[in-house]
């Protein structure tokens, strides 16, 4: 079977592009990339970039779509699609983020769907509304983004209308178009069946994996030792994705939570990713910032530590926070998104209240005054991880998908 994914960027968020999949499924499938910004030299991964003749004039009609707020109607590269031989090649093309940089039209749909079989991982609900990556409160788009719109996702002149007409646009395109959808979380799924836009469309769940021979539980001592921390600390973990201009990930809950937070003994603060945001709690706390990590460098700091904290209040599944299950490492959600289903609702760590500084805070003490508590939760983490997140189990389902879509699109010509 030749596999041919298509996304934004290659090894850029590789475990959701397709570019890990690649490895897994070698020799017996083959598998290629077709991308807008390739970043590696791998020969089975293809730019979808004109040539520099044309590359100043498709610059500025992306930036005019940009400014309009089309969002990617006037991509190109499904169109140029069918002329490029690894296209020709391929048995099913699947679609990964074709929303974040305004390179893939969906009025290309309907025809690469005549032409190959289509899945479609749908990572956030963008796929079911007027322009929105997330809809918040706003729940316009189960009956067309009616203008005007609450919160805009872009600044341009037709700001208040776009979202209405966009969705009338996707409505049009999905009817006329035979894709598969891929969910990772039952959040997702529930979305995808209230969605007037999708849910004529066959939709799957299948949750990300992760490599549990990298993301395993290593010892707490090594690991501190490894990472120059004291093993008598206790340590929260986290992502900070930058205080200022976040939206989803709600790192001002967290800060305030650690600003109310007394530790009784030492604590260090692991920021993953940008860290600036809580140098000020240096006074209370030692504040590690090891920027962005992955692999082994990351499942050593995740089992470094004794929490993992991810606070998002808009999140369409989470694949840190299973990394961090794997790793023997409790984890502590909000409600009201992805998380607490991913995490097992307390089974793999503890689930609080959306926005509630003061119960983050509380869950954060009881799991690094309680021991027993903590140890049973990571021990419960770790396995579930291994029940429904292990790699081997999320290429097998994806096989399984390609096979059965396959089989019913060669019925259908």
């Amino acid at each position: 079977m030749n596999i041919l994914h298509l996304s934004s960027t290659d090894n850029i968020g590789g475990r959701f592009t397709g570019y890990s999949m690649q490895e897994a499924l070698s020799p017996k499938h083959k598998v290629e990339m077709a991308v807008w910004n390739r970043t590696t030299s791998n020969p089975w991964i293809h730019s979808l970039k004109p040539n520099r003749l044309f590359r100043i004039l498709i610059n500025l009609i992306r930036k005019l779509d940009h400014n309009l707020g089309f969002e990617g109607l006037m991509g190109i590269s499904g169109w140029i699609l069918p002329e490029q031989d690894f296209f020709k090649r391929s048995d099913i093309l699947h679609l990964h983020l074709i929303h974040n940089d305004a390179f893939f039209s969906v009025l290309s749909l309907p025809m690469l769907s005549r032409l190959k079989p289509i899945v479609w991982t749908i990572h956030d609900p963008w796929a079911m509304t007027g322009g929105c990556v997330y809809s918040f409160d706003c729940e316009r788009w189960q009956n067309g983004c009616a203008a005007p719109c609450p919160h805009p996702r872009h600044s341009s002149v037709f700001q208040q209308k776009i979202p209405a007409f966009h969705w009338k646009i996707k409505k049009y395109i999905y009817q006329k178009s035979n894709i598969n959808l891929i969910v990772a979380s039952n959040w997702m799924k529930k979305r995808v069946e209230k969605s007037p836009l999708l849910a004529g469309l066959p939709c799957h769940l299948i949750p990300f994996g992760v490599d549990l021979d990298i993301f395993k539980p290593y010892s707490k001592v090594e690991s501190r030792r490894k990472l120059g921390i004291d093993p008598n600390h206790k340590i929260i973990a986290f992502r900070d994705v930058g205080l200022e201009g976040d939206q989803f990930k709600g790192m001002k809950w967290l800060k305030e939570s650690l600003e109310l937070l007394e530790p009784k003994t030492p604590t260090c603060l692991i920021a993953l990713q940008d860290g600036r945001s809580f140098q000020s709690l240096r006074s209370k706390y030692t504040v590690l910032t090891p920027g962005w990590i992955d692999g082994e460098q990351l499942a050593l700091t995740l089992s470094a530590a004794d929490i993992f904290v991810m606070p998002s209040i808009q999140e369409a599944f989470g694949l840190m926070a299973v990394e961090a299950m794997a790793t023997g490492t409790p984890v502590i959600v909000f409600e009201g998104t992805a998380l607490p289903d991913v995490i097992g609702i307390n089974q793999g760590g503890i689930v609080v209240p959306a926005k509630d500084s003061s119960a983050l805070a509380a869950a954060i003490k009881l799991l690094l005054e309680n021991n027993d508590l903590c140890n049973k939760l990571g021990k419960q983490a770790r396995y579930l991880a291994e029940q429904q997140y292990g790699l081997p189990l999320y290429i097998e389902r994806h096989i399984r998908l390609y096979e059965q879509v396959m089989k019913d699109y060669n019925r259908r010509i």
